[in-house]
């Protein structure tokens, strides 16, 4: 029963993949203006600089939120992806198997101590531009049974306990196109299918679609959204239920879609904000499933 996550951050289209990058770019602070204006408060739970896939006892701090400020460092995107961890743990009862962060490239040197952490194995898919960018992060104890099945511009797709996972960062040029969104997911499962590793199993990531069923009707029949309604309840936040994902808190572009033939839901979908460490580092809130494989 792997849990399975992901957490999109904010990068430009720079093909120089550093901190630069990702610092304070628009949607971020954008983010950071709705959540500090309206008093949102997180939850800032212990965490380990590096081991971020360890549980760290004790309880979790209610910090107003703040806009991220300073000289670029790659603290404050370390301890959102160890947060990720921590609060996984705390809802759904296990770290997460395997994290796909979109929007972010640990290759870079400036992010080198991501790259360090004791317990996980990290893993780049790169493109050109910093946007388009995923980097993996898988526990080092079941590294080996994770297989990167295909990458390419959008997406990349894990097998992970024998599931075929695709992660989407969907291209702005085609995420508001139903019959191209059709054909993207179309193409990806009939490629699985031609290596034995089809149908697609979940789907999860970045839609950049606002409707909550765009991805559900773009997939065949079968699939269903794991998500049950419009809104999300950040589990990092102190009372906060707000419409969406994304910078306004309007628009569900982060989403997992299961396909309901071959899995089971088992727990979640959890949300986490974009401020889980009490500053604001993305304009999209992350997410986690535990799924398991239907038998007969």
């Amino acid at each position: 029963m792997p849990v399975i996550a992901y957490q999109s951050f904010n990068a430009n289209s720079s093909t120089t993949h550093g901190l630069a990058s990702m610092w304070q770019q628009p949607l971020t602070r954008a983010t950071a203006n709705r959540v500090t204006g309206a008093g949102h408060q997180a939850l800032v739970l212990p965490s380990l600089d590096n081991e971020f896939a360890l549980p760290v006892e004790g309880p979790a701090h209610l910090r107003p939120i703040q806009a991220l400020a300073g000289p670029p460092t790659q603290v404050a995107f370390g301890n959102q992806i160890a947060l990720i961890y921590q609060n996984i743990y705390r809802a759904i009862g296990t770290m997460p198997d395997l994290l796909v962060c979109g929007e972010l490239d640990v290759s870079n040197a400036d992010f080198a101590a991501l790259r360090q952490n004791s317990g996980l194995l990290a893993n780049v898919t790169g493109n050109a531009k910093a946007c388009q960018c995923f980097t993996a992060f898988a526990q080092a104890g079941v590294a080996a049974q994770i297989q990167l099945l295909a990458e390419g511009l959008g997406f990349v797709i894990y097998s992970i306990a024998g599931l075929s996972v695709l992660f989407v960062h969907v291209p702005n040029a085609i995420a508001t196109d139903a019959i191209k969104v059709r054909d993207f997911y179309a193409q990806l499962n009939n490629h699985l299918v031609t290596i034995g590793r089809g149908p697609i199993d979940l789907v999860i990531g970045d839609t950049n679609q606002s409707s909550s069923n765009f991805t559900q009707n773009a997939l065949s029949q079968g699939f269903a959204n794991a998500h049950a309604n419009n809104t999300v309840s950040p589990f990092d936040n102190w009372q906060v239920t707000q419409g969406g994902t994304n910078s306004a808190g309007t628009k569900m572009f982060d989403v997992a879609v299961y396909n309901t033939t071959t899995l089971n839901l088992e727990a979640g979908p959890v949300y986490l904000s974009q401020s889980s460490g009490g500053v604001t580092v993305t304009d999209h809130c992350g997410l986690a499933v535990k799924v398991s494989r239907k038998q007969g």
